[in-house]
């Protein structure tokens, strides 16, 4: 069963055929260039990683020789060292299986999809606005039970971070007034169909128009995003109409393409588990180990490049299948559970473990009566772990922006640790709702840790005491948000007293002139 983890009243039942086929190559002897973005390589640098066999793109000597066969190219993954094709005939097949540079062929096989959704979304009461003396609304609840409010009053609301949404189609998203302010300040970067390999992705679903709006929505008094300030690629890559494997194909697609132009985050609430009509085609929970679909080691690959990968555990925790699905078995992947609005674990939202034992769902955010955006230029209530993903993925890029020198799985054990269940880890909650405030505060904490100088208390009232590790005096100054230098100083060695009972509440940068190192303090 293909999930798009939405609950939302829908029937169809579609039937599909498939011809299509993955070529994997041996090698990549005709290839040498590294064709990557400014953005991806300096993504990876930031994170030390290095350039690998991965990032070498397919031999186009051995894609010319393919292109002469009855076949059309769909995609090609450097990551896999293959190429997706369709064809008309098995013959072509056979004949591809001669050629001295394949490897392997591997089927995707036709299936019917037989799957409905089912569920409820209920409209929003327009008097519950009035219920809120602030400007997030009735989408306040979601938020701030993630200590996402707090992180906004900081200053962090995602600027500087790429999110790339992977979704069924994104209706609307080009006209709905919740989206103008990512339109008029230029924060949709990037947008590409990977099912029908064009540009339009205004089309197939709004199941993507409404995970969008938890993270990059502003309208005030009824929906704030989780990451209103952050860039955003749109990519579609599921067919609704169709419920073969392919849809792992183009997800796969899209990782690379996402790392190549130097996305940070991917969001995807689209996941895999059984397909009942091809019973040997199909996943089976053996399969949920971290290794064994395309998609999981693709979103893995992602991860190996420096990208947050977050992803939908899945609606599935009150149905035959219970458990997550690919790729949120991958060990490299930020798997979403839901809950409701006091925390409690939603009946839907798929369990853990992975078949191999891992946490999983690894945290959770409210996926139950989440404020969504409606095509009616409104707000609306739905469900599923669709919204608890884009939720968690807005907020790692605000907690990413206070400190870009964390790594993608550094960022993950930040967050994690915030988690309330951290240490009581279960099944239904992994590790639970985490505070992503106290994971910015934690953060701060870490960074001090290994300085050469200590701080405390940090949030501080008026005063607060820093000590110089080191045996000569330096200069430090401080600058609020906006890059004005509030106070300077010469500090001697051992323990100083700093007042800075003059300056407003907010969020302020300590720098040490020697040697450059800068610190983020807070004032209450």
């Amino acid at each position: 069963m293909k999930n798009i983890f939405f609950i939302f009243l829908f029937s169809s039942v579609v039937f599909s055929q498939s011809s299509n086929w993955w070529i994997y190559f041996s090698d990549k002897a005709c290839s040498t260039d590294i064709n990557l973005s400014f953005e991806s390589v300096e993504r990876r640098s930031l994170q030390g990683i290095e350039f690998d066999f991965y990032d070498i793109p397919v031999c186009d000597d051995y894609i010319k020789i393919i292109n002469k066969y009855d076949l059309s190219i769909r995609h090609q993954s450097r990551w896999l060292n293959a190429v997706s094709v369709s064809v008309k005939s098995i013959d072509v097949i056979e004949q591809l299986k001669e050629l001295n540079f394949v490897q392997e062929i591997k089927r995707v096989k036709t299936l019917k999809n037989s799957n409905k959704f089912n569920g409820s979304i209920n409209l929003v009461n327009n008097n519950i606005y009035r219920s809120f003396i602030n400007s997030y609304g009735p989408s306040f609840n979601q938020i701030n039970m993630l200590g996402g409010v707090d992180l906004h009053n900081q200053g962090f609301v995602g600027n500087g971070i790429v999110i790339a949404v992977f979704d069924a189609g994104f209706t609307q998203t080009e006209t709905l007034p919740i989206f103008n302010n990512l339109w008029i300040n230029n924060q949709i970067v990037d947008t590409y169909d990977f099912v029908n390999n064009d540009t339009n992705v205004f089309l197939g679903s709004i199941h993507g128009t409404m995970v969008l709006s938890t993270m990059g929505g502003y309208m005030p008094d009824s929906l704030i995003g989780t990451a209103p300030g952050a860039t955003y690629m749109l990519f579609r890559t599921e067919d609704s109409s169709s419920e073969t494997l392919v849809e792992e194909d183009n997800w796969a697609a899209a990782a690379e393409y996402a790392d190549s132009v130097g996305a940070h985050i991917i969001n995807s609430s689209l996941g895999y588990t059984i397909l009942y009509d091809d019973t040997i085609n199909s996943h089976s929970y053996n399969d949920m180990d971290g290794n064994s679909t395309i998609i999981t080691n693709a979103a893995d690959l992602a991860a190996s490049r420096g990208i947050l990968v977050v992803n939908s555990a899945g609606n599935s925790g009150n149905n035959d299948w219970y458990y997550i699905g690919a790729p949120a078995d991958g060990d490299s992947v930020l798997a979403v559970g839901a809950v409701n609005a006091i925390g409690e674990v939603a009946s839907f939202s798929s369990r853990g473990p992975s078949y191999d034992g891992r946490i999983k769902p690894n945290v959770c955010a409210q996926g139950v009566y989440t404020v969504v955006a409606d095509v009616d230029s409104t707000v609306r209530l739905a469900n599923g772990t669709s919204f608890s993903s884009p939720l968690i993925a807005g907020l790692a890029a605000c907690l990413w922006q206070s400190d870009t020198s964390l790594t993608n799985m550094e960022l993950i054990d930040v967050i994690q640790e915030s988690d309330h269940l951290f240490d009581n880890s279960n099944d239904s909650l992994g590790y639970g709702i985490p505070n992503f405030y106290q994971a910015f505060l934690s953060n701060l904490e870490i960074d001090a840790q290994f300085s050469s100088v200590s701080y405390f208390p940090n949030p501080f009232s008026n005063h607060f005491t820093l000590y110089n590790k080191t045996n000569n005096n330096i200069t430090i100054d401080i600058f609020n948000i906006i890059g004005d230098m509030i106070y300077s100083s010469i500090l001697n060695p051992w323990h100083n007293n700093l007042d800075l009972s003059f300056a407003k509440s907010g969020l302020y940068f300590l720098k040490i002139r020697e040697n450059n190192e800068v610190f983020k303090i807070i004032k209450n």
